[in-house]
């Protein structure tokens, strides 16, 4: 037979073993007959002649074995019948088996979401060539450690005309999210636009998979416009001949010179679906020179490494500084590009990856303490199976089966659950956390993970029956309790690992708790607006329809029609919602009162456009004088109502109402003060001075966000306000309608994603936690049952039995709160960046987390007090 004949007999044998196994019984059993038929011929009575045909086969089990072993398929078979026998184990005990699947899978679920969002925000190299050599360049204040402000258009022109550490240097606009209305026949939607500067994509390396980017004679809002990949499926059914066509945008005419490729991901504006070249003509903006808002990124020529690029921008700075007064008020730092795009993120990612290595270790932990219990309580039958002659090879394979058939199965479960945890990761996560469209399923982190699991559950439950092999089984048999109970040694071993999971609970615990009460704290701050029934929505004007005498006009009338649709009590709009971050921060300084000419009155204070009725939308009142009114017209003198804050600097121990004061190149009267508002979501208050839309409307075409207040749940109102919206210009777009509160919450949304992710691995530690205390006493309680029953049944009272079982559960509790604790005091300082208003040893919280482990250990404790309390003495010592 050659070795392919063999290797093809062998496959057969595996592929249709019932085939095989059915063909040798019936060969087995004519030769049997044909031995017995002989005998019976000879003078032999059935039953002899049946017996001598079954010596001469010489035993069937046995002969079948020998062909097993002729084929080479006797330890399959083997492995298979283990398999078999694990699964019938396992089922008769389910309850720990399933405790063991499960909680394997949330150590390798949560385990593999976490490392691979880690990876793909983190670890992994921006998706451009030479990610190292991306840069983005900031401006800020001279003393500033790490300054993060935008960049004026003079200044970003001269570095790219004169830093020659650069390769490329490019612009995007991104002070504000801008956007276009596009579609016509009733049906206009809104998209994503960035203004870049030309060489932007060359600065990336990723030139459009079609036509070219722009041209630095473009850099004067010439209409030619770059599609990202899906607005060119969307709008042109991706065909070429989208190259040079024509997109109206905001009513105006655009010619399409190139198409991006479809992996492209922006790294300023993630999702834009266009791209505009921005206008960068000298002196197009009067205050350009020191007005910031450029967003710049570079990348450095090769071999050039971040110090000497950062010393050649502070040389050119300071020659800059005896041009143009704003270089040498300002500071200038270059930041790699990633660290600049993950940095925000990367403290809380940081956290959340320490928490689930904190769970990592429970799980293992767990697995070890459940699998030493269920094994141990089988010493008696390894004992016995022993002494019938099973080989102690023989055990041990077979607890390495049932160990495995418990990981694979709690392998399979922990990819579906590390799916479900990716998916919600990223919705989540969304808008707070960078790059995690990036997030996938990494084999390399899946495959870690079910290595440090699997190599858990096969280590701990093999360790019994190592244990079980080394014993005599004389011994075992003789001493059953002993046998059963195992050494002090190892009942420290149970308790250590109970220990370290209350610890490792605790540690988690107070980590939730910390960021729960900085979550409440910040959801009930003051933000001195009325965030209760109130719908916001942005709406914007095209300049070619809308010139700013229109627009002025139609904001005060849409304000109006709004207000008197039922249900509505006020309708306003603002340039910047409140608590939603800073915006507009201009020099001011009073004309008029004692401050006059003092340097220290100047003040940076934001700025805000209102329109309609706006501080009784947002509900803010009027302190003093009044609010904006028809009055407040264009072509009247220019007025301004200021904040508290901005009265007190600008105008101390003076009543502001009639002062003047000058700011954005006008002088203003100030007729109202209104109370401070928040400019963030953490409460932080500013100087602001509101200016009315129909006085400033010819500055710029403001983006003016609507708020409108409501007597009920305002998201009913949207059709209504949609259908005012269109009988006024149907061309225009409601844009991202939300409630006030919802627009507030995405300043929070970083911390509530590490709040959702530490809360939910708090509770899973405290659940493994309490399983592992639970397991452990119950064993235990089992192992002294007849102890237990001896002292009932001489007297002993039941409370008395539950009070020893609950002080045994309470005492490893209170050792592991105790380490927790130490363990958490070496974590605080990596909370004290994450937490907000509360101090990260705060006593109430490392009570709280303290007070909630101990009722779950009190009631794992209990129950198995409970049981050993309540059978009958006689029961048990019969």
């Amino acid at each position: 037979m050659s070795i392919f004949s063999d290797l093809g007999a062998r496959l057969a044998s595996i592929v249709w073993r019932r085939r095989e196994e059915r063909e040798m019984d019936e060969e087995l059993r004519f030769h049997m007959d044909m031995e017995a038929e002989q005998a019976r011929r000879a003078g032999a009575s059935p039953d002899a002649a049946r017996r001598r045909g079954m010596i001469a086969l010489g035993g069937v089990e046995r002969t079948k074995e020998e062909v097993r072993d002729a084929r080479g398929t006797r330890v399959l078979d083997d492995t298979m019948r283990d398999v078999a026998f694990s699964v019938r184990t396992l089922l008769r005990a389910p309850a720990v088996a399933l405790v063991v699947i499960v909680t394997l899978a949330l150590g390798i679920g949560g385990t593999t979401a976490i490392f691979s969002t880690v990876d793909a925000t983190l670890v992994k190299p921006l998706p451009y060539q030479e990610p190292g050599q991306l840069v983005r360049l900031y401006e800020g204040s001279p003393g500033e450690a790490n300054p993060h402000g935008f960049v004026s258009p003079t200044m970003f022109l001269a570095y790219r005309e004169r830093l020659s550490s650069f390769e490329h240097l490019a612009a995007g606009y991104t002070y504000d999210d801008r956007g276009a209305d596009i579609g016509a026949d009733g049906r206009p939607e809104r998209i994503h636009v960035l203004s870049i500067t030309a060489g932007y994509f060359a600065t990336l390396r990723r030139p459009p998979a079609m036509g070219r980017e722009f041209e630095p004679n473009e850099e004067n809002g010439a209409p030619s416009v770059i599609l990202g990949h899906q607005l060119w499926v969307d709008r042109f059914h991706a065909s070429p001949t989208a190259l040079g066509a024509e997109l109206v945008m905001d009513g105006r005419p655009y010619t399409v010179v190139g198409i991006m490729p479809g992996a492209f991901v922006d790294p300023l504006r993630p999702g834009a679906d266009a791209y505009t070249p921005l206008d960068m003509t000298p002196g197009l903006d009067p205050s350009n020179i020191d007005n910031h808002y450029l967003t710049v990124i570079g990348r450095l020529r090769p071999e050039t490494p971040l110090p000497r690029a950062q010393a050649e921008l502070d040389a050119v700075r300071v020659s800059l500084g005896r041009e143009y007064a704003d270089a040498r008020r300002t500071a200038a730092r270059l930041y790699s590009l990633k660290e600049d795009m993950v940095g925000p993120a990367s403290r809380a990612l940081e956290l959340v990856l320490g928490a689930v290595g904190l769970v990592l270790l429970l799980v293992c932990v767990n697995v070890a303490t459940l699998l030493l219990v269920r094994a141990s309580a089988r010493a008696h039958e390894f004992a016995l199976r022993a002494a019938l002659g099973a080989r102690r090879s023989r055990l041990l394979r077979q607890m390495l089966v049932e160990s495995l058939v418990l990981a694979l199965a709690g392998d399979a479960l922990g990819l579906v659950v590390a799916r479900a945890a990716m998916s919600g990761i990223v919705r989540l996560g969304a808008g707070s956390v960078p790059r995690l469209s990036a997030l996938s399923l990494d084999p390399t982190l899946l495959l870690f993970s079910v290595a440090i699991t699997t190599a858990s559950a096969v280590l701990f439950g093999l360790t019994p029956a190592l244990r079980a092999v080394r014993t005599d089984p004389i011994d075992a048999l003789r001493g059953e309790d002993r046998a059963l109970a195992g050494s002090r040694g190892h009942n420290r071993v149970r308790s250590a690992l109970v220990t370290a999971q209350v610890a490792l609970a605790f540690v988690l615990m107070v980590g939730a708790g910390l960021l729960l009460v900085s979550f409440h704290r910040l959801r009930s701050l003051d933000l001195g607006v009325d965030t209760d029934h109130a719908l916001v929505f942005e709406l914007h004007l095209p300049d070619a329809r809308y010139d700013s005498t229109a627009r002025a006009a139609f904001y005060e009338d849409i304000a109006s029609r709004i207000a008197h649709l039922p249900g509505v009590r006020a309708a306003g709009g603002v340039s910047k919602l409140p608590a939603t971050g800073e915006y507009h921060e201009w020099g001011t300084v009073p004309v008029t009162g004692p401050n006059v000419g003092r340097t220290h009155a100047n003040l940076g204070a934001q700025q805000r456009i209102v329109s309609g009725d706006y501080f009784r939308a947002a509900g803010i009142p009027v302190l003093e004088g009044r609010a904006f009114d028809a009055r407040d017209a264009a072509g009247t003198p220019k007025r301004a109502i200021v904040s508290t804050l901005a009265a007190e600097k600008l105008f101390p121990g003076v009543d502001p109402i009639g002062q003047r004061l000058r700011t954005g190149g006008f002088e203003w009267e100030v007729i109202g003060v209104v109370p401070d508002v928040s400019v963030n979501a953490e409460g932080d208050r500013e100087p602001t001075i509101y200016h009315a839309h129909a006085q400033f409307a010819g500055d710029r075409n403001w983006a003016i966000t609507q708020i409108v207040s409501t007597s009920g749940p305002p998201q009913g109102l949207i059709p209504l306000i949609q259908r005012t919206i269109a009988e006024r210009d149907p061309q225009l777009v409601m844009y991202r309608p939300m409630s006030l509160a919802d627009a507030i919450g995405a300043g929070t949304a970083q911390r509530k994603f590490t709040l959702v992710i530490l809360v939910c691995f708090a509770a899973v530690a405290v659940l493994l936690a309490a399983l592992g205390l639970f397991g452990a006493l119950a064993y235990a309680v089992k192992l002294r049952s007849r102890e237990f029953g001896v002292r009932m049944a001489i007297g002993a009272e039941r409370g008395t039995i539950r009070r020893l079982v609950l002080r045994q559960g309470l005492v490893v509790t209170v050792a592991g709160i105790g380490i927790g604790l130490v363990g958490f005091a070496a974590f605080a300082r990596v909370m004290s960046s994450l937490v907000f208003r509360v101090r990260p040893l705060d006593p109430s919280v490392l009570i709280g987390a303290a007070a909630i482990i101990l009722v779950v250990g009190a009631f794992a404790a209990y129950l198995p007090a409970r049981r050993a309390t309540a059978v009958d003495p006689r029961t048990i010592l019969q």
